[in-house]
């Protein structure tokens, strides 16, 4: 048996950081057609690490820390030897899939592969009614990193498959750089949006541009031609508005 350490948390809390319901509002400020959605201020989704009194003794290790997390490098490694830590015990995001990427990294790590945890993106999901996506920056992070950005959104009230759904409330926003139509982000609202989460980070993480979403054909009907058609819409053609 190895006798790395490999400490992993899982999530005790909702499907969704608090933190993430914040977006909301400021989507609902930034769309071109945002939907008549609200949230309650109290909503008990609060996620945290919870990492004392667990039984397993972490105060006695000499463990450097970022606040309440523990530090950790690219490999996920710690600042003892042969300890990695992975999950919500490393801070923010605190999402399940993130986790489970680290923890497959790790296992690799310690078996003798090279590995490192770099994603260009990592996709943020509220599981709510409706459901909100969000990935890379935002008109306000691409605005606050000073990047000359172009932003669109396609609302699913001229898509035909939500249409059928009879979920017409929600859009899909795209975020690019305005010089090379790089995509930089991406924002949804809307029932099923969370399928889409992964042509979104798939986006990003290839360095997809503008032209090479609105250029794919997009299967009819379904949500996913609001993602074409956001991205037809940036570059200023969108076919159903």
């Amino acid at each position: 048996m190895s006798r790395d350490l490999l400490m992993v948390k899982r999530s005790r809390g909702k499907l969704a950081p608090t933190d993430h319901y914040g977006l909301l509002n400021r989507l609902h400020r930034n769309a071109s057609k945002p939907p008549n959605v609200a949230i309650p201020a109290n909503h008990p989704t609060a996620d945290k690490p919870c990492h004392t009194g667990q039984g397993f003794n972490l105060e006695t290790l000499a463990l450097a820390m970022n606040g309440s997390a523990i530090r950790v490098d690219n490999r996920c490694h710690t600042s003892m030897r042969n300890v990695w830590a992975i999950g919500d015990l490393t801070g923010e995001p605190m999402l399940a899939h993130r986790a489970m990427a680290q923890g497959e990294m790790v296992a690799e790590i310690i078996a003798g592969k090279q590995r490192e945890f770099s994603p260009a993106a990592i996709a943020a999901v509220c599981f709510t009614d409706p459901e909100i996506v969000v990935v890379g920056k935002s008109p306000a992070d691409a605005e606050a990193a000073g990047l000359d950005f172009i932003s669109a959104s396609f609302p699913f009230s001229a898509n035909g498959r939500a249409m059928t759904l009879e979920s017409k409330t929600g859009f899909v926003r795209v975020v690019a750089r305005r010089d090379n139509h790089l995509i930089v982000g991406w924002q949804a609202v809307g029932a099923g949006v969370s399928e889409l989460s992964t042509a979104f980070a798939q986006s990003l993480e290839m360095g997809a541009c503008l032209e090479d979403i609105a250029g794919t054909i997009h299967a009819h009907p379904t949500l996913g031609e609001a993602v074409q058609e956001a991205a037809l819409r940036a570059l200023g053609h969108a076919l159903h508005l």
